[in-house]
């Protein structure tokens, strides 16, 4: 099969719905005897994605959960798979492998290494290569529908300047030469354009992508800041590991309080992660058997308190008119151990701390036009119903020794997630 290709049966509508039929369903309907691969299932975003499904569409067929060292959730219709997604064909058995490409219509690819720990070769190994194995073996699924792949808001951050980052493939044709370079000579490439190895190696695959597979059903999804959940299964379900949450964590455990004057008036884009997966949920019926689309799960800035605000209300912060101020300021403290750790919370997430780009989210959205006014109280996807005040005080509040969000597991287990300190906002 041309790698540029997918099935005859889905571009020929065999198996697809045809479009108008498809925009009358509702969601319960779409996934109705559906069959579903989703990667990450053990990560936060993909456990809160695989609860809401069999939580809330008890008439899904089948749902393949593919994991690498430990399965999650229990439930007859959660078919876990071993495999991993650094390896072809995701790493499965001829057998599963085999039954994915005969039942699956629709792929949630969340699986990837989150942390800035690691140097190029291994973000592409990590968030590239994985990608790349997935729409192939997408291409291989006779029913595929959609194909949803999740990125990152950091692969657009070459654009920050641009101060609006829309929904679509910033596409060059360099990435096939970018790759070669990388792999065969141990090379930098482009690096120096985006803020780091994990921000480059998720706009590579980005691009990589759209030019391999310019007609496979690819929803790609650019996540912002996933933070706690707003309403299922409750208010302020995270795991403090990654993104705001652990920004949060920082300050109200003393190890960070020095920040540049910038960030006062920033705002750095931001999803709760059960919204985030109902946009991914939705899309994917409301997009299926359509080409090349991107989305952007986040806020586009309609109702975010700026970053200033919500970091002054995990603890108190001290603002600085330079780096240099900073450095003086962090060098002369008692405790270096806290030194370094604010110093390199302000290398992480730098590029995010002076910033107020918004990411726009027309395409996203566009399942509200026709969600039923019960879907939309089922699968929200309005982030205008957040308050985001209570949801950082519910997190603030955990962190400060309430009931922490922990005791709230979803069913089964949250995984596996890795931890560093270096993750992104």
């Amino acid at each position: 099969m041309n790698k540029t290709d997918f099935p005859l049966s889905v571009r020929d509508g065999e198996n697809a719905m045809h479009s108008s039929t498809r925009k009358s369903l509702s969601i319960q309907d779409y996934y109705r005897g559906k069959t579903v691969l989703i990667t990450g299932c053990t990560g936060f975003i993909g456990s809160i994605l695989l609860t809401i499904i069999l939580a809330k569409l008890p008439d899904v067929r089948r749902v393949y959960c593919l994991y690498r060292t430990q399965p999650g959730i229990k439930d007859p219709r959660a078919q876990w798979i071993k495999g991993d997604i650094c390896n072809r064909q995701w790493g499965l058995e001829a057998g599963a492998y085999a039954r994915i490409c005969a039942e699956v219509e629709v792929i949630f690819h969340l699986a990837a290494h989150t942390g800035w720990d690691i140097g190029l070769n291994e973000q592409v190994a990590s968030n590239t290569l994985p990608v790349l194995y997935g729409a192939a073996l997408a291409s291989d699924c006779r029913k595929l529908e959609s194909f949803v792949v999740t990125s990152s808001y950091w692969a657009a951050f070459h654009l920050a300047h641009a101060g609006e980052i829309g929904e679509t493939i910033f596409q060059d044709y360099r990435a096939e030469a970018e790759l070669a370079e990388i792999l065969q000579r141990q090379s930098f490439a482009r690096l120096a354009e985006w803020p780091n190895p994990y921000s480059y190696s998720k706009n590579l695959a980005e691009r990589l992508l759209h030019q391999r597979y310019p007609h496979l059903p690819v929803i790609l999804a650019r996540v912002t800041s996933a933070g706690a959940t707003w309403a299922f299964p409750h208010r302020g379900l995270c795991q403090f590991k990654n993104a705001l949450p652990a920004f949060l964590r920082a300050i109200v455990k003393g190890r960070a309080h020095y920040f540049p004057i910038e960030m006062k008036t920033a705002i750095n884009d931001a999803i709760p992660a059960d919204i985030c997966a109902n946009i991914l949920l939705t899309n994917a019926a409301d997009r299926a058997g359509e080409p090349f689309s991107v989305i952007h799960c986040g806020s586009a800035n309609r109702n975010l308190p700026t970053l200033g605000a919500i970091a002054e209300m995990a603890g108190p912060i001290r603002y600085m008119d330079s780096a240099e101020d900073i450095n003086q300021l962090l060098s002369g403290l008692p405790n270096q151990r806290i030194a370094s750790f604010n110093k390199l919370l302000l290398e992480t997430y730098g590029a995010g701390l002076d910033r107020r780009v918004v990411f726009l989210d027309h395409h996203a959205r566009r399942p509200l036009e026709r969600m039923s006014l019960h879907e939309l109280e089922q699968f929200p996807i309005d982030v205008g119903c957040v308050d985001w005040h209570q949801l950082v005080a519910a997190m603030v509040g955990t962190l400060r020794g309430g009931k922490r969000s922990e005791d709230y597991p979803l069913p089964g287990t949250l995984g596996n997630s890795h931890v560093s300190l270096a993750e992104p906002v």
